[in-house]
């Protein structure tokens, strides 16, 4: 497949702090979206960043969990900022006329020639944030110093930090991060919470993500010594 330079940046992170499978999971998540590498940028970016709370979430060391948490926020910051911006400006875009009659015939408008140009901009300033912003991620990842390093990595694969999302916001991360590797990796970690700050302090998030996994044909338990997280799988085929 034709990758981007973020595309394979971005996988090159996965595969040395999580699995070098990942690598093999990048032509499987491009068909998952038909080959919008755009997206799929968006959704490894993603792996690493909720990868990397997760991997705070079961860690300890110099930093605590929360200030870990507070480094990848940090790192995200100014993605989620540019992400903003240009979803402003393609709404924009999207309610302006592209022609304007009076400079001529298929004249295009200044100002969508502006617009444009002004989100055109954006997603370069996006890509180079979310590069950057990976790098940072991945540092402290891999830095043992932070009591981060290969264990987490390396004890668990992949883990997937969908802790606060809504149920249908996890279900939907869940579909787009967990179940285009799971073919490649074979398990994935999913961190949900044990619902101690929820409502009856049931732990909704991770039941719901239990029957959604198993409705996808998975095999999916609660890990042992940790009523916060799933073990998805692949299905024994007999």
């Amino acid at each position: 497949y034709q990758a981007s330079d973020l595309l394979r940046l971005l996988a090159g992170h996965l595969a040395t702090a999580v699995a070098p499978g990942l690598h093999d999971a990048v032509p499987a998540m491009l068909v998952h979206r038909r080959l919008d590498a755009a997206v799929v940028e968006k959704e490894l970016f993603e792996l690493i960043s909720r990868h990397a709370v997760g991997a705070a979430a079961r860690t300890s060391g110099s930093l605590d969990s929360r200030r870990k948490q507070e480094v990848y926020l940090e790192a995200r910051r100014p993605v989620v900022a540019l992400q903003r911006e240009l979803e402003r400006e393609a709404e924009k875009l999207a309610t302006l006329d592209k022609r304007d009659d009076r400079l001529g015939p298929g004249a295009v408008s200044a100002e969508w020639r502006s617009c444009r140009g002004r989100c055109d901009e954006l997603r370069e300033n996006l890509r180079a944030a979310q590069q950057n912003a990976a790098a940072s991620i991945f540092a402290t990842l891999n830095d043992e110093s932070l009591g981060m390093g290969s264990d987490a990595g390396e004890s668990e694969g992949l883990c997937i930090d969908l802790h606060g999302l809504h149920v249908a916001e996890a279900k939907a991360k869940f579909d787009e991060l967990v179940v285009p590797v799971l073919p490649v990796l074979g398990r994935c970690v999913v961190v949900t919470g044990r619902g101690s700050h929820s409502k009856g302090g049931e732990a909704a998030l991770r039941e719901a993500l239990v029957r959604h996994a198993r409705h996808r044909a998975l095999r999916c338990a609660v890990m042992q010594g940790n009523g916060g997280a799933l073990e998805i799988s692949l299905p024994v085929l007999e």
